[in-house]
């Protein structure tokens, strides 16, 4: 038999089928005339329904249903492009699954099966989260059984920049634009759609403007509010800047057949050839961010904050929690001859001895 339930005002009917307790919304006011029409029509019905094994659900309750909801919600988010892989393989799962259907353990055995670091993880959980929470809100499910589960912390893979002679040698056997791209990523720490964001008119004398982001064929602002900035222009920039402008066919600084390159896996054939001919461990492109940071604090040339400021971090903090292992000696390369209170009186000031104080 099914038992009438009030939620916010709201009635919902609770009963078993198939052994699998349901609580569903009515979608009716907890009224006395709305609570005697259920007992009067809806569930004589719906026991009879239940009775002759006729009661199916619409997919209108499957994930699905309620994953295309989530798509559209989110379609703006600056991420989403590169994201849509995941949500997709994530609806692929769970698709034809009724939302009510779906448990605790459904899920992190889910997540499980990923061969993947539980921070790759994360985008995959919040797909099944903020699917399920639509699901929620449209009453259909009572509570979302993602939203308490959470991952153990990992270690983080350690950064490993080029080497100065590793630097050296993919210069010296790259060529062309991708030499130029490669340079330019080395002496300037911009992401790589930064790199292929770049117009002419970014280009000034003293620095470059970066304004834009090119990744899987959108044109977006970068990556966070911060990156959007002006960095100085190095001296050892230049010659890549102008080698790369007389190649150039169109407003952008990179190009392919007069418009600009779509995503930085264009250059991903001759980056695995050129780290095969180096003879070199295997290292994301992205890695000539990391050198430059690190060949920065290295330096001992740059504060913390001018560095962040350059790469678009928005904090110094950032800086230190990526890079903490590039940074733990650097105070010890201070000027050791600095005289910090030398214009004080304590350098001044001749204490009395006590006998004279006694005679005072």
């Amino acid at each position: 038999m099914a038992t009438i339930r009030s939620r916010n005002s709201v009635l919902y009917l609770d009963y078993y089928y198939e052994s699998k307790r349901i609580q569903r919304s009515t979608g009716f006011k907890d009224t006395k005339a709305n609570r005697k029409m259920l007992e009067k029509e809806i569930i004589p019905e719906l026991m009879k329904k239940i009775y002759l094994g006729d009661l199916k659900k619409p997919d209108s309750k499957k994930f699905a249903h309620y994953h295309k909801k989530f798509l559209k919600l989110h379609e703006s988010d600056k991420s989403f492009h590169n994201r849509i892989g995941v949500y997709n393989r994530v609806n692929e799962f769970f698709g034809n699954m009724f939302v009510s259907d779906i448990k605790v353990l459904t899920v992190k055995e889910y997540l499980s099966s990923l061969n993947l670091r539980n921070s790759s993880k994360k985008d995959y959980l919040g797909c099944v989260r903020g699917t399920l929470d639509i699901a929620l809100d449209d009453e259909e499910i009572d509570r979302n059984v993602a939203f308490g589960i959470r991952f153990k912390r990992e270690a983080k893979a350690p950064i490993q920049p080029f080497s100065i002679d590793e630097v050296t040698l993919m210069l010296e056997k790259s060529e062309g634009m991708f030499r130029n791209y490669i340079g330019i990523s080395l002496n300037s720490g911009l992401r790589s759609g930064e790199v292929l964001g770049l117009m002419h008119s970014d280009i000034l004398e003293d620095r470059i403007c970066v304004r834009r982001s090119v990744s899987q064929g959108r044109v977006t602002s970068p990556k966070t509010l911060g990156s959007v900035r002006d960095i100085p222009m190095l001296e050892a920039l230049r010659p890549y800047l102008e080698s790369q402008k007389k190649l150039s066919e169109s407003l952008y600084l990179f190009d392919f057949d007069k418009t600009f390159i779509k995503d930085a896996s264009f250059f991903k054939r001759r980056w695995h050839q050129l780290v095969k001919d180096c003879n070199m461990e295997y290292r994301k492109l992205y890695t000539t961010r990391h050198t430059f940071i690190t060949a920065m604090l290295n330096s001992g040339k740059f504060k913390i904050m001018e560095i962040a400021a350059i790469v678009g971090h928005t904090s110094p903090e950032m800086i230190v929690k990526n890079y903490a292992g590039f940074i733990k000696d650097n105070h010890l390369k201070i000027d050791t001859n600095v005289e910090l209170f030398k214009n004080s009186c304590c350098n001044t000031v001749t204490v009395k001895k006590m006998s004279d104080l006694k005679n005072a």
